[in-house]
Formats: structure tokens, sequence, C-alpha cells
């Protein structure tokens, strides 16, 4: 493959200023938070006191009549904490460390003055938090650079307890690539990215990111996954990153590194050596990785104003199996200033700007750039009341161009191959949102409020090359003739939301008490579309006319958490929360009311002059089609759509968890948490008026095969008689249809002190779904996404950015573990390991003739998805790193192999029992990359 990138050039900078939230959320918030209360050595609190913190930022409070002291918006880092009030000596804390989306609640005690004025104090931060309600985890600045990584956030993602990876990341082999992943039971429509506090998804791909990333440009990255935060909108994965920033403290890095072939093992196996080699006879390979970049930031006006800035790129270059390029150049700058133009109020201005382009023949070239603008605006009045304002602007979009160009013609061979070309995408995704949110303080309550609006348009078209006809042997020269019409898309989705909570402190016990009202609204633009280059008369131009407000979710999603300090000391914290959280509207769904939806249909055909690909003298049109979707063959110029919008509601997920945190020891927490979820009100789109009663079995698909073994598996037709005009579809509830998640995840986590630092995390799952009767059902025919077995597991199957063909089912067991020991003489050593059960294997039939006047039928052929799997996925990667340091310069020099085992582990074969020859059935597709070594430096002051 072939990837040719353009440059994404920063296009201005945004305004943002800095105030607070209480209990911050996990979901879009970009600071952190310090909790002071201050008594004296009898316990009483003291009122009055000058409580300074200084740091990434300064501040300065006087604790109130409850001897309490709050400073919100902390951006992330290492803060000294000073108390003085007349009497007493001055208390010192220079070790307190803020995380993203975290509190840190520091107990003050001060002594009456004697011979010593000034107590310092070391190793006395809490690693527990009270008012977590969230089940998250928060990887530092520390872990982001010094722990062996392919440096890009979704092998941070891996590294979560619960959270999976569509792909295996084997030091830089998947980057530039976007990685589907999913957790807890939630579809991957579910995640949000978030950058500083601003959401950022796209919503258009519904929870994948925008924008592809340098390392880095951050801070810290904090992932929620489950928990009662009222700022949480979904259920999904919610990966917050934090860029860097300025301080009063000149800082600055630069980083190189490096891979090449000559850095790389050979790890496949003989056997696959002829099919899978390639012209190197050593299967896919890294050709060259370099990755680069430089950040400063510091003091414009001292105590005033900060500014910081980076520049990068990453270039991948990998070897297919036929020895061309596929070539990957994302480019990244950012610059953010940070003012404060009284102690009560700061500012923040970030621009930044990302591209990245992907792609022989029937691959794409993807080009960006996609540009980020956001503007914060905090105010503080008095000690109890806070108040942010955001803005955020993402200039989104790209195109998929196909590499083999538009003149030549798609055909797909006996082996599921592809050929000639593929289609061109294009599509635009600007999106727009804004913020207000508040906290106030009265006594033992935190109250805290907001609202937020948010709009995300889609503009896409999507066109087929040659003669408009995708070709797809059967048995060639037995082929079938896919007539297809290009596709094109106008909508946009509009997101309010409000929410209310309180956080209560007692004596041991925090409570959470919250609920949100979200409204999300999806419309149609007007659009219209060709006919069909070679057959005209069979799919004309066709044109759609706008619809306001086609499709409207309104949901009210309460949510309660409790903690309970065990102990005096809160080294034991015991939590419980309920939650109940809304699915998140696509921007584009409105496009499912549109006349022109994706469009084709089938008829047979023989080749007669040994070129592959259907020619309009070679289709058997005498024969009738062979199936068809998306228009009405009786009336294909239709200016109203087949589709229909019936009853529906707002798809939710109640959820549970119970967990408790200990601190075993300073700056180690360990942490078990048990969830269930149960979810219902899908929302589906079966033909109109159709369900699972109005199919009927018409034959059994039987064989044997190994490792299958034997099968005899039904497969089901429609009543031809209820088959609604054009094949119409119903936006509607999905009766009797609910999921079920059973999980329990474990980490422990120490903190860098003592010349060490190690997180380690363990999950199993169980996701199932269940049907009440066939009304519950569409074709009742079970296939390999669709298994239709009440109780089985939920498969999900990925594909996109370069991937396809795997079906993730949650594993039953998952580890993590990764680490930092700096050692003597500068030498520190890092390491990174990941264990998880393999994917399904849900073999199946392909192009089964059901006599189904709608096409013909994939069928499973296993009776439950999860019966066969893929090897455990076992990965560990190492680095040697010495460092050269004087004064506050540091120099290191990093050695990092991937891989060390040399692992051949199998990721992904051939499902389709119908297929043959060298990627056909059962034929290994896909291995890990073999262990491959990278040398870098880094410099940082």
């Amino acid at each position: 493959m072939e990837m040719r990138f353009r440059l994404a050039r920063l296009m201005a900078l945004c305004a943002a200023l800095v105030v607070a939230y209480a209990v911050p959320s996990a979901a879009q918030v970009a600071e952190g938070r310090i909790d002071v209360t201050v008594s004296d050595s009898t316990g009483a609190v003291l009122p009055g006191v000058a409580v300074d913190i200084a740091g990434p930022q300064t501040r300065t409070a006087i604790t109130d009549a409850t001897g309490e002291a709050h400073f919100l918006n902390l951006a992330p880092g290492t803060y000294s904490v000073t108390a003085k009030i007349q009497g007493f000596s001055d208390y010192v804390n220079n070790s307190v460390p803020v995380a993203v989306g975290a509190a840190v609640p520091l107990k003050v005690s001060m002594a009456i003055a004697g011979v010593s004025t000034q107590v310092q104090v070391s190793a006395e931060t809490p690693t527990l938090d009270v008012r977590k309600t969230t089940t998250t985890t928060h990887v530092t600045v520390e872990e982001l650079q010094n722990v062996p990584s392919a440096r890009d956030p979704w092998v941070v993602m891996q590294t979560v307890p619960g959270i999976i990876v569509d792909r295996v990341n084997v030091g830089g082999s998947e980057s530039g690539q976007q990685s589907n992943y999913m957790a807890k039971g939630a579809a991957g429509r579910d995640n949000t990215w978030n950058m500083d506090g601003v959401a950022i998804t796209d919503m258009a791909a519904t929870g994948a990111t925008p924008t592809y990333y340098s390392f880095d440009l951050f801070q810290e990255m904090q992932v929620t996954t489950g928990g009662a935060d009222v700022k949480s909108a979904t259920p999904g994965v919610q990966l917050n990153m934090v860029l860097k920033s300025g301080s009063n403290t000149p800082h600055g890095s630069a980083s190189g590194y490096f891979e090449n072939e000559k850095l790389q093992s050979t790890n496949i196996p003989s056997d696959l050596v002829a099919r899978l080699g390639g012209g190197t006879g050593k299967g896919n390979r890294m050709h060259q990785y370099k990755d680069w970049g430089g950040e400063i930031g510091g003091p414009i006006i001292k105590d005033k104003l900060w500014g910081w800035g980076f520049e990068g790129k990453t270039h991948v270059d990998l070897l297919s199996l036929i020895g061309s390029h596929d070539k990957t150049d994302l480019h990244n700058s950012s610059l953010k200033f940070t003012g404060q133009a009284t102690p009560d109020l700061r500012a923040n201005f970030i621009g930044r700007g990302a591209s990245a382009t992907r792609p022989p023949e029937t691959t794409y070239d993807q080009s960006g750039p996609t540009n980020l603008y956001k503007g914060e605006g905090n105010f503080v009045f008095g000690n109890d009341l806070f108040l942010s304002a955001k803005y955020g602007h993402v200039k989104g979009g790209f195109q998929l161009v196909g590499h083999g160009g538009a003149d030549k013609n798609w055909w797909i061979d006996d082996s599921g191959v592809n050929f000639g070309s593929v289609d061109t995408y294009k599509t635009k995704r600007p999106q727009d949102n804004f913020s207000l949110d508040a906290n106030s303080f009265h006594g033992k309550h935190e109250l805290k409020f907001g609202f937020g609006y948010r709009k995300a348009q889609v503009d896409s078209t999507d066109a087929y090359p040659g003669s408009g006809i995708i070709t797809i042997h059967i048995g060639y020269p037995d082929m079938e003739a896919l007539i297809k019409r290009d596709t094109a898309t106008k909508t946009d989705g509009v997101y309010w939301n409000v929410y209310g909570g309180d956080t209560i402190t007692l004596n041991r016990a925090t409570i959470n008490l919250g609920a949100r009202w979200d409204r999300q609204l999806g419309s149609l633009g007007a659009g219209s579309v060709p006919a069909n280059k070679t057959f005209p008369n069979i799919l004309p131009a066709v044109s759609t006319s706008p619809v306001k407000n086609a499709i409207v979710w309104n949901s009210f999603t309460p949510r309660i958490g409790v903690t309970y300090a065990a102990d005096e000391n809160r080294k034991t914290l015991l939590r419980g929360t309920y939650a109940m959280f809304a699915s998140q509207l696509g921007s584009a769904d409105a496009s499912f009311i549109s006349t022109i939806q994706y469009t084709g249909i089938y008829y047979y055909a023989v080749d007669l002059n040994g070129n592959h690909v259907a020619d309009a003298n070679e289709i058997l049109f005498n024969l009738g089609n062979a199936g068809y979707y998306g228009f009405d063959p009786s009336n294909p110029g239709k200016l109203e759509t087949n589709n229909r919008i019936g009853k529906y509601t707002t798809p939710v997920t109640h959820e549970v968890t119970a967990g408790i945190d200990h601190e075993l020891m300073t700056n180690f927490g360990v942490s078990a948490t048990f969830t269930y979820r149960y979810m219902n009100h899908f929302d589906w789109q079966p033909l109109i008026g159709v369900n699972g009663t109005n199919y009927h079995q018409t034959g059994t698909l039987t064989g044997s095969i190994d490792p299958i073994g034997s099968f005899s598996v039904p497969f089901y037709a429609i009543d031809p008689a209820v088959v609604p005009p054009g094949a119409g579809h119903s936006y509607e509830q999905r009766p009797g249809y609910h999921q079920r998640y059973i999980g329990l995840e474990g980490s422990a986590t120490k903190r860098l002190s003592n010349h060490w630092m190690a997180r380690f995390g363990f999950s199993t799952n169980s996701h199932r779904e269940y049907f009440d009767g066939l009304q519950a059902l569409g074709d009742r025919t079970p296939t390999a996404t669709s298994p239709n077995k009440d109780g089985g597991l939920v498969i999900t199957r990925t594909g996109g950015s370069g991937k396809s063909n795997i079906y993730m089912v949650l594993p039953q067991y998952q580890f993590i573990a990764n680490g930092l020991y700096q050692g003597p003489l500068g030498f520190n050593f890092g390491g990174n390991w990941s264990l998880r059960q393999g994917y399904a294997e849900p073999f199946f039939r392909s192009s089964v003739s059901a006599g189904d006047v709608l096409g013909r039928k994939s069928v499973l052929v296993v009776d439950d998805v999860g019966k066969f799997r893929l090897p455990y996925v076992s990965s560990l990667d190492v680095r040697v790193e010495k460092a050269f340091k004087i004064q506050r310069t540091t120099l290191a020099l990093d050695l990092d192999v991937f891989n060390i085992g040399n692992a051949a582990t199998v990721l992904g074969r051939t499902y389709d029992i119908r297929l043959t020859g060298a990627t056909g059935f059962n034929q290994v597709l896909e291995i890990m990359n073999p262990r491959i070594a990278r040398v870098g430096v880094r410099f940082n002051f």
C-alpha cells in the first residue's frame, strides 16, 4: 500500500480561560483539583489559613469556616502546598501529585508555633480519592514517556482492564491506523474522545476519533470505563487527553525514534512461507519507522501569560507481501497560551492541526487534514462559586481515493481477494460545541450544574469505479454482477444536555447524587446522485428532500454514588454506584430516511472473454435478479424513501458497580470493581412489518469439515408476500431484546517514588444477548454477526482502517502489567506486558441459495460463536535507557525491543468455508509482526 499525506498546518488559535468543577468529570475535563482541610493538633478546624500552591500553576486561597480551601482546574503535575497562619508553624508539602479528573483530599494538621517556624512533610499525599465515583485509569507523563509502547492512544487504552482492541501494534506496525475497541459491553459507537476537556468525537463514524496524534503532545491520559459521574453521557470508553502547557519555569523536550528492516527479526513459520512469505519470504515487514518532535513552553509574562508549542511528524513504511510499500505520514502541530488576568481569572488559547494519509490497486489513499480550536473561560467568585465556559471547533473531514483509479472495474475472486480498484469516498465533518459548568460549595454540600450544546455536520459522497458494477466470482467463470449507484449523505446532529448534582461529605461517607437530561436530534439535508454509468435504466439518478429532526432522542438519566471509608485513616474505601446512560446518536443517522441509500441489485453472469469482470453483454438478465437492496426495482427512480420512521426510544444502559480501594503503602494503591450492566431499548431497522415469524425454513446446510466437524444448520427465507415495496426498512425499537454484561476487574498502581513505578491489571468479562421470542428477530438464519442464540455471546465484526474480518468477543481473561525502574549510573529499565484470550472464529458459508427473493445468505455453521477461538495473544516489550543528567537538562538514549519473544501468534483466518485457494477457508491471513528494535534519543530541560 502507498500512503500520501498532505501536510496539516495550524490554521488559528483559540481562546480559553480556566475555572473549575467540583468532582471533575471523567468525560470532559482537562484538569484535576486539590481539596485542603486544615485543622490544629486537636482536630479542630482552622478558618482563615492562607494556603498557597505552586507548580504548573500558582494559586492562593483562604480556608473558610469549615477549614476548607479548594483549588480547581489545576493542570496535571506535581505541586507544593504551603499553609500559614499566625501562632502556628508553617506547613509545607512539596510533593502533591494532581491527575486529570481526580481530586486530592489533602489533610493539613498545623502545630502550635515553637522552635521551628516551618514543618516539612513528605509522603503523606493520599493515593485514594474519596470523591471518586468512576472506574478510571490515569496514565501519567512518566508512563507515557518511559514505558515502551507503539506511541498512539489505542495502545494506551489496551493497557486498561476491560478494554479490548482489534489489532496488535508491534513497534508501530499499526500506527497511523485507527483501531476499533470496546469495553464492558458498550458498543463502539458510544466511545468518546476529549482533548483538553473539549469533546472531539467523530459523530459521523460515531465513537471514533476525528484525527491522529503525536505522543509527545500529551501531559496525561485518563481512561474511564464506567461509574456514576453526572457529566459522563454514554456507557462507552471515555478517553481524555490533556495537552502539555507553559508555566513559570521554562521547559521543553525533543525526541526522535527510528526502526528499519535491519533491526527486525523473522517469525513466519515454515508452513506459511509459501503463502504469506511474499517476495521476501518473511511476510509483512516494517520497512522503516521514524518519529520525531519537539515542544517548548514557558513564561511570556511571569505569573500572567504562558505559552507552549509543539511540532512533530511520524513516518511509517510497511512492506506488504507482494513487496509494495504501505506508507503513512502523520503531521501534528499545536500552540497553547495560558493567561491569568487576576487570581480569579485565567485563560488559555489552543490551536492544533493534524493530518493522516492512508493507503497497490484495491487500497485507498487517504488525506486530511483536521484542525481543532478551543476557547475556555473560567471565573472564581469568592471561595464558593466557580464558573467555566468552553467553546470548541473541529474542522474535520478526509477523503479515501481508490488507488487503482476511477476507470478500472472492481472484481472479487473466489478467494475473496479484491482486484481492479475500489470506491472513492469524500467527507466533510465540521462540528462546534459549547458548554457552561458551575460548582458551588455550601458546608457539607458541593453543588455542580451546567449545560452543553453541540452541532456536528456531515457532507459525504461515495462513488464506484469503472462501469459501476462490482463483480463477485461464485465459482469462476460463474459470477454475480452487483450493479451499484453512487451515494451522497448530507445530515447533521444537534445535541443539548443539562445536568445537576450534589456531593455530600459526611464523616466517613461521601454521597454523590445527580441526574442529566439529554436531547439529541438528527436531521437530513437535500442531495442528489447520478445514474449508474452502464445501466441508467436500472438505477437512474435520484434526489432527496430535507427532513428536519427526523430522529429525536430524549433521555433522563439518574446517577448515585456512595463511598465509605472503612477505617479512620481512609486507607480502605468501599464504593457503590448506580448509573443510567443513554447511547449517542450518530450525526449521519438521519440518512436512514433519505431516498439516497446504499443501493445495489444482483444478477448472474458468465465471463466470456476472460477479463474476470461482468461486462454488459455477459449479464444473464433473463434469469431475473438474484437479490437487491436500498431501492424498489419496480420503481427505481422513486423520489420518496422506501424507509420509514416507526416507534423508537433512546437505547439505555443500567449499570451497577461495587468496589473496594485500598492503600497498601505510601504511593501504592490497589482496587477491585464488580460491574453489572443491563442494556435495553435498542433501536433496529427491520423490513417494514416483518419479524422472525415471517421467515420459514427452506433448507438445511449440512457437511463436515475440519476443524469444525459435522454441522447441520437450518436456513430461512422470507415470505415473498410480506416483502415491503423496495425492501423498505423501519427505524424502531427492537421488541423483546436486551443484553447483559457481568465483569470483574482489578488493578494495582504504584506512583513513581523510590526509583520505581508500576501498574497492573486484570479483567474477566461475559457479554450476552437475549431474545424473548421470534418478534425480537429478523431473518432467523444464523450468521457470524447475528447468531440469533438466546443467551449467546455478543459478537462484533470490525472493519476499516486497514482491518477486516476481526470478530471481537469479550475475552474471559485479560492481564496487563507495565513499569519503570530507575537504576544506578543513569540506567533505567521499562517493560510492558499484555495477555488476553483470542478472539472468536465464527465459521460460516457465504452465498448460500436459500430461495429468498432478497438474495443469498451467509450461514453460521457453529452453534456457539465462542466455541472456536484464535490463540491467546501475549506480547512483551522492554526498554533499556541510559540517561545523562546535568542540572535541569537530561539526555536519554533508548533501546526498545517489541515482541521480545518473537511470537508468531495467529491473529486472523478465513472463516468462510466456501472460499478456496491460498486465502481460502481456515487459511491464516495474519500473524503478529516479528520482534523489532527501536532506537531513540530524548532531550528535555
